[in-house]
């Protein structure tokens, strides 16, 4: 999914928050962006998704694409989520050169993932109290992934992001 889709669905959640909340992609290749973005919440999600390499077309999945979502402490000002996908190489051109292909979550897994987010930006940001129960994911469940962890593929294994390290 494009950040256009990203958007809409994190539109629709954060719309109940009084200060108005944008969401933003951090480009991997901005290192001051990240460096910056280490002193913010970040909240990590490990999920199911589709990588498509747009110069050979050749389509995979992954049981452990990778996403961090950055959102502002309580001290500092609120509204801004930067989005940060970790790619994969694509195991046919890798060998040509260094490209990550983004992962394509399903709009389910987004909405998983944007909805946890509200929960934490509502805990860290605006006093609300933690349910008993949080958002139920199912969103992998009955996925059968059995192949191995490609880490020399794996943009986050490379940055030290990756639990699979």
């Amino acid at each position: 999914m494009s950040l256009i889709e990203w958007r809409d669905v994190f539109d629709d959640i954060f719309q109940d928050y009084s200060d108005t909340w944008s969401l933003n992609q951090a480009h991997r290749n901005d290192k001051n962006l990240f460096n910056r973005l280490q002193t913010q919440n970040c909240l990590t999600q490990t999920r199911y998704a589709g990588f498509h390499c747009p110069k050979c077309s050749h389509y995979w999945t992954s049981a452990r694409a990778k996403v961090d979502l950055y959102y502002p402490k309580s001290h500092q000002s609120l509204g801004q989520v930067k989005l940060r996908l970790y790619g994969q190489e694509c195991l046919k051109c890798s060998r040509k050169m260094v490209y990550y292909v983004d992962p394509i979550f399903s709009i389910d897994v987004i909405q998983i993932i944007l909805e946890k987010l509200h929960e934490r930006v509502g805990w860290f940001c605006y006093g609300k109290e933690r349910p008993e129960k949080t958002v139920t994911d199912t969103s992998d469940r009955g996925r059968v992934m059995n192949g191995p962890h490609e880490k020399e593929l794996c943009e986050a294994c490379k940055m030290g992001r990756c639990d699979q390290v």
